[in-house]
């Protein structure tokens, strides 16, 4: 009898135990459950949205503000015109004799749209020296694919630079008979800061679309996204009294939701998010009007504008909620 009643003890003491753990284990798990919080960056100062940031903050941001100034611009005449095909940017990959396309270990044969470096070994045909681009560029045709027989001198690829856009502006009657040396064109499909292009020389045809004379013009540095047939709308200065605004500088604009924004800094720490609104596109920038909200003295990021944007949604999203409003 003493020996079962020390076994119903044990037993008792064990089962108590693991109650305990059970419980233990559903409050560390109620723990790991409890959402994260964080003070939201994103405060309401005097009814207007605003990133409250502490001095540390901007400095790990890395953020850099200036002020606005005034600038008057001189007159310009807006014209139509599309980014085209410039064929003296254009390279090819030949087949160097008859035979197999091979692709040799280590390479691989790139599609098209692809970016190839200069130098980069793509194939072989047959047993000649390994096929090598020239420049670099994007892949515009694909003439052939590896296990192919090819001709010599055949056309593998067709390698473009898009680096350095050529663009046709159709002219006018009211434009300047002498085109100017240099223009800024932007796309006309979304807000983008301008960029400068320099006269290359008449085009041998009519616009298609306006079935006017057209000049061609050179972009002068990368356009990511410029491709022949990108329509365009270029600034072609004029004689005659330009425009007054407040000038906005390129690197102070960043795009969200198909629109252009800047921050501009109302206190020690504090920025708001403005919206440029309808501005005239003008060289390093645009010409903000009265009606913008933006005026001369205003002070605005110009140096991680783009981080504040990605620190602005990180903070309408909290851990466990929707998005704050």
């Amino acid at each position: 009898m003493m020996r079962c009643g020390m076994t119903m003890l044990v037993l008792a003491s064990l089962a108590m135990a693991g109650c305990d753990r059970k419980a233990d284990a559903g409050k560390a798990g109620d723990d790991d459950e409890a959402p994260v919080s964080s003070p939201s960056r994103l405060q309401s100062v005097d009814g207007t949205a605003m990133l409250v940031l502490d001095s540390a903050d901007e400095r790990r941001l890395g953020l850099g503000v200036a002020a606005l100034t005034a600038r008057a611009v001189a007159a310009q005449l807006m014209l139509t015109g599309e980014v085209v095909a410039d064929s003296s940017r254009t390279g090819m990959v030949r087949a160097p004799i008859a035979g197999r396309l091979v692709v040799p270990e280590g390479a691989r044969w790139p599609a098209f749209g692809e970016l190839v470096r200069a130098g980069q070994v793509v194939g072989q045909v047959s047993d000649a020296r390994p096929l090598a681009v020239a420049a670099g560029g994007v892949v515009t045709r694909v003439g052939a694919r590896p296990g192919e027989m090819v001709d010599a001198g055949q056309a593998l690829l067709a390698i473009t630079d898009f680096s350095s856009p050529l663009v046709r502006v159709a002219w006018s009657s009211d434009a300047p008979a002498t085109p100017p040396s240099r223009i800024t064109v932007r796309s006309v499909d979304r807000e983008e800061t301008p960029v400068e292009a320099r006269l290359e020389g008449a085009a041998l045809e009519v616009d298609p679309l306006t079935r006017l004379p057209a000049w061609l013009y050179r972009v002068t540095r990368p356009w990511p996204g410029a491709r022949p047939g990108l329509p365009v709308s270029a600034a072609v200065p004029v004689p005659g009294e330009g425009g007054r605004g407040t000038f906005v500088p390129s690197a102070a604009v960043v795009q969200w939701d198909g629109l252009m924004w800047v921050f501009r800094r109302h206190g020690p720490g504090q920025y708001a998010r403005v919206h440029v609104g309808s501005a005239q596109p003008v060289a390093g920038g645009w010409l903000a009007s009265a009606g913008t909200g933006l005026s001369p003295g205003d002070t605005v990021v110009v140096r991680g504008a783009q981080v504040l944007l990605s620190e602005e949604f990180k903070s309408r999203v909290r851990v466990g909620d929707e998005v704050a409003e």
